[in-house]
């Protein structure tokens, strides 16, 4: 990263602005329920400064990594993946399904942060080696379905909509991208739907916040919806100003994990939401110029990965605190509060960062080409 024009230059700037701003939102949109729940206004903070730093050493680690590398340890990767997954629901002392794997009491992951990144890889490793037989719709149901589909039903029965809906979504596209089987697509959405239909159906939860979000001057109206717009319409262009959002103080649960969105836009206004989508939309085409001089196939759609990764979160928890879509709990990259999402994301960030550094110093040329899939 020694040219300041370069891509990944451009794209780490960003990432780290992005860190930085959204450290200093959080800090003030979780200060009150810190002090509420452990009487220290910055515990949340400097939690959050620890997982940046693990997260920080974890991308030192994936950007100096040989990505293709991955390849080989892929079937570990996968194992590893489906184990703690497992373990999740063996070791959760209420013997339900959960979202974190509980050693001794504690929170230590979130299982479908692993699970993302690991079937971005898969897929990503799937679309290199199988480049000719992925047009077949029967080639593709019997030998890419097994992984992501079990994958993928772990993830739901945690249960967990919205992430299964989200890395759907991401191994979705970068098939569709990838030139796999139009009919096996269709074969994906169709199934796609009836088991979210089912799930809704048949969860109260999941079907209370789908009625929330279409009825929302009833009563029965999502509340955090409600004051996230109360909260981002008050904050006009300028804002209230740092740390003095009023909607934070009890009144906006989430504030500092779903809805920071919406603290943000109360404190700093339109201009620093202006801000946000300014330091995603250099992510995004930065982002895209990597993927354009990745070395190889692999290296291509594991970098599309990656980046359709940190665009569909930001644009569905855009979508939910703004009332475009229902809550669905996803967090914002690197704004939000959120241990094991942050460390993996910063992680993946880490890849795209050697997938950049193959490009520049490996046998292929360093410049920008077209995308041939």
């Amino acid at each position: 990263m020694n040219n300041k024009r370069s891509p990944e230059y451009m794209f780490i700037c960003a990432i780290i602005l992005l860190i930085g701003f959204g450290t200093l939102v959080m800090y003030s949109a979780g200060g009150f329920t810190a002090t509420m729940k452990f009487q220290n206004y910055a515990h949340y903070l400097m939690k959050h400064i620890k997982w940046l730093m693990v997260g920080g050493g974890l991308y030192f680690v994936a950007s100096r990594f040989k990505y293709k590398n991955l390849k080989f340890m892929l079937p570990g990767i996968i194992g590893f993946t489906w184990m703690i997954m497992i373990l999740a629901f063996a070791l959760n002392p209420t013997n339900k399904p959960d979202r974190w794997l509980i050693i001794a009491g504690k929170n230590w992951v979130t299982t479908s942060d692993v699970a993302r990144i690991m079937l971005i890889v898969y897929t990503a490793y799937f679309l290199d080696k199988y480049q000719r037989e992925i047009s077949d719709w029967t080639f593709m149901l019997k030998n890419y379905t097994p992984i992501a589909g079990l994958t993928l039903f772990l993830i739901l029965m945690q249960p967990d909509l919205s992430s299964t809906f989200i890395i759907g979504a991401i191994i979705f596209v970068m098939l569709l991208i990838g030139k796999a089987s139009s009919r096996y697509l269709t074969i994906l959405v169709t199934v796609a739907l009836l088991a979210f239909s089912v799930k809704i159906g048949t969860s109260n939860y999941q079907r209370a916040r789908l009625i929330n979000w279409l009825q929302p001057t009833e009563e029965i109206g999502d509340i955090q919806q409600h004051a996230s717009k109360l909260a981002m319409g008050s904050g006009e262009i300028l804002g209230r100003g740092p740390g003095s959002s009023r909607l934070k103080n009890g009144h906006l649960p989430a504030a500092h994990t779903d809805f920071i969105l919406a603290i943000l836009g109360e404190e700093y206004g339109f201009t620093g939401v202006l801000v946000l989508f300014i330091l995603f939309g250099v992510i995004f085409h930065n982002g895209i110029k990597i993927l354009q001089i990745a070395p190889d196939r692999f290296g291509l759609f594991l970098a599309l990965g990656i980046i359709l990764n940190l665009i569909f979160y930001f644009l569905i928890n855009v979508a939910y605190v703004i009332g475009f879509a229902p809550n669905t709990g996803l967090t914002m990259p690197f704004v939000s509060y959120g241990g094991s999402n942050t460390i993996f994301t910063l992680g993946a960030v880490g890849l795209l960062m050697s997938i950049a550094r193959e490009a520049s110093h490996g046998s292929t040329t360093y410049q920008k080409r077209m995308i041939n899939v």
